[in-house]
């Protein structure tokens, strides 16, 4: 990205008006992140929301997460991000995804991780937008990227590999019901031989209707649920109800005990970021 349109962004982004994620008071458990109009980035190639960042300041997250718009025919520059990786979540159209001296096509499901500082650049290639989810960790700041003459002034090499989940329900399977299935697709923990360079863990999770996750809580770690479709009502066990549309999340503090249900009439299907990456003995069943 252009420093000099993120600048403005991370300036705006900090000014009132440009997110509507709301602002809970101290007692509210359930965070329900919902974005605003979405911010031209690289020139006018593309659009972002911010979801958790710079912008949002009462969400301590360990990552940033946007939401990324690229029509077909465009591409982001190629740039670095100095010490920081980079998780791709693709929501729809297709991309073509540079990492170093590899390229990777990746389609709607699929996750791509790129280490931290390599050469990427990524290209809408389908003939409808390409639409993803981008979790920069350590979160995103203007100062990592490197583009254009300072990226020439680096004078640095890498050739690394991206990390790629081609099939989500490839992932380990948890919590498979008749109406709930949850797949892990990374976790630094749970899949050491992968040597993922990231502390948080992601899974996919999908709900039938009428289906439901119940009360459990992470012991020291947040849980980010970003809902792709459909919609999720999060509850916790003294009454507080948060419903989730699709494109929104609800961002839980760590040991916050909270139920999931589907809220739609169709299939609903969930992210769950957990930061510091969930293990199974870090959930507690709640009573």
């Amino acid at each position: 990205m252009h420093r000099t349109v993120l600048l403005l962004l991370a300036c705006l982004l900090l000014s009132a008006g440009c997110l509507t994620t709301s602002q809970p008071p101290a007692e509210t458990k359930v965070m329900l992140i919902t974005p605003a109009d979405p911010l031209p980035i690289f020139d006018g190639r593309a659009t972002l929301t911010n979801l958790i960042g710079e912008g949002t300041p009462k969400i301590p997250g360990n990552y940033s997460l946007a939401y990324v718009v690229i029509p077909p025919g465009n591409a982001t520059p190629p740039h670095r991000l100095i010490e920081s990786t980079e998780l791709i979540y693709m929501i729809g159209g297709a991309a073509e995804i540079r990492c170093d001296n590899e390229t990777v096509t990746a389609r709607e499901g699929e996750a791509v991780l790129l280490p931290e500082g390599v050469l990427q650049s990524i290209a809408s290639v389908g003939e409808v937008d390409l639409c993803y989810l981008s979790v920069v960790q350590p979160p995103y700041t203007a100062a990592i990227e490197m583009s254009g003459d300072e990226l020439a002034m680096l004078n640095m090499t890498t050739d690394k590999k991206p990390i790629v989940v081609a099939d989500p329900k490839k992932g380990i399977e948890w919590n498979a019901t008749s109406d709930t299935v949850v797949y892990t697709l990374m976790n630094p923990v749970l899949m050491s031989e992968l040597a993922l360079p990231i502390d948080y863990s992601l899974a996919y999770g999908e709900i039938r209707p009428g289906g439901y996750l119940d009360y459990d809580g992470i012991n020291g770690s947040s849980d980010l649920l970003y809902v792709i479709e459909g919609e999720l009502e999060v509850a916790t066990p003294d009454g507080e109800t948060v419903r989730v549309p699709a494109g929104n999340a609800a961002y839980l503090l760590p040991d916050q005990v909270k139920a999931s249900r589907n809220a739609a009439s169709s299939v609903t299907k969930i992210l769950s970021f957990v930061d510091p990456a969930w293990t199974e003995e870090k959930t507690g069943l709640w009573k």
